[in-house]
């Protein structure tokens, strides 16, 4: 059974690991405060479930006693997760129906530590698999089962109330979440109190084999927990990625462009240029960089106006303008000013993405017009660092 408690401990980590960032970035956030107590005391939990399936380790812990940790921290987060459903399903009984959680899971804590402390030495804080007919045994973990079959059962209604009443994304998280507690519930907890509870009553188990097959469902259930409270963090991560992976390969396609305006007007950049190189590998600020650079680019046009021998409006295409641009670059590079001034390519309407993505037209264009007679790069282009 150790390669699915890794599962379990894994996702557990990771969602922890998570919220801990989160909080850390927004430590006001009440709700936010409450989830990540919440995952973060199920990551100690299976840890310590986890330290007892490991050959070694449980038997340096004291009697067993991190068997007796995870029952007793996996209850209060249920109280804690169950409390904050019920804040956002009915916000009204939170007051007393929070206290009711408290209490139960305050009783379920003390009745496990009591059954913990009567077992005997040799088979406390034993595993389920290999909880036999002993009867202290079987009372610490139909006691367990027991609350967490109403935990899981209550979550996951709470969950899809919750999901009912929300029209953002998060609903198909809520639900997701919503399935995998009803999976613990049905698939493990219930299976489990039927079994210890034959066993310890008849001396009979009415259900086989729960050792071996709730373990894996346990697991499935977990997983799909974990999916459904990160699914809306982890969907705006990935549009964030998407958006940030886009904008890098913009702020790329921008450079033919600004560094031939910038090999006539140096004085349009703020800060020394980066080489072509490292730019390959730019990983911080690229929002930042990519707004600049469209700046600096719009500065180095007006500077380049004086030299367009022409005006250039919508009625010239924009391979004519990206050629009009690189004659203008070779009259600013011999000094022979006219008198013409323009406005080279101007956005179709108001705002800056209407303005960027006009330049990175542009930039296409005249990378695609890019001639042996462009004037050439100066010695500091290619030589300076960030």
């Amino acid at each position: 059974m150790l390669i699915p408690n890794i599962l379990m401990w894994s996702a557990a980590t990771i969602a922890a690991a998570w919220k801990l960032s989160q909080l850390a970035r927004a430590p006001h956030d009440r709700g936010l405060r409450v989830v990540t107590i919440c995952t973060f005391l199920v990551f100690v939990a299976l840890s310590a479930q986890l330290a007892v399936t490991i050959p070694g380790v449980a038997d340096e812990a004291p009697a067993q006693s991190p068997k007796l940790i995870q029952n007793v921290i996996l209850t209060f987060f249920f109280a804690l997760l169950i409390v904050l459903l019920q804040s956002s399903a009915t916000p009204t009984t939170v007051g007393t129906r929070g206290w009711f959680e408290i209490v139960i899971a305050v009783l379920t804590g003390g009745a496990l530590v009591v059954t913990f402390a009567v077992s005997t030495p040799g088979d406390r804080g034993a595993a389920y698999e290999q909880a036999g007919e002993n009867p202290e045994v079987l009372a610490f973990y139909l006691i367990g089962n027991a609350y967490m079959s109403y935990a899981t059962a209550r979550g996951a209604y709470l969950a899809w109330t919750c999901s009912n009443h929300t029209r953002s994304r998060a609903r198909l998280g809520l639900r997701v979440a919503a399935a995998g507690l009803a999976v613990n519930c049905l698939g493990t907890h219930l299976p489990r109190v039927l079994s210890t509870s034959g066993r310890l009553v008849f001396e009979k188990d009415p259900i086989p084999g729960t050792a071996t097959w709730t373990t894996p469902i346990l697991t499935i259930g977990i997983v799909a927990f974990f999916l459904g409270i990160g699914y809306p963090g982890a969907r705006t991560g990935i549009v964030k990625a998407r958006l940030w992976f886009e904008m890098r390969r913009h702020y790329r396609q921008l450079r033919p462009l600004w560094e031939a305006l910038y090999s006539q007007f140096p004085s349009i950049a703020l800060f020394p240029p980066t080489r072509s190189r490292r730019e390959a590998f730019l990983v911080r600020n690229v929002r930042l960089r990519y707004y600049r650079r469209v700046i600096e680019i719009r500065d180095g046009l007006v500077c380049l106006s004086p030299y367009i021998a022409e005006p250039v409006d919508s009625t010239k295409s924009i391979d004519q303008q990206a050629e009009l641009i690189r004659a203008g670059l070779a009259r600013s590079a011999e000094g022979n000013q006219v008198s013409v001034t323009s406005v080279i390519a101007a956005p179709g309407a108001a705002g800056m993405e209407a303005d960027s993505q006009q330049l990175l037209a542009l930039s296409r264009a005249f990378s695609r017009t890019a001639s042996t007679d462009a004037p050439p790069a100066p010695a500091d282009l290619a030589s300076s660092a960030d």
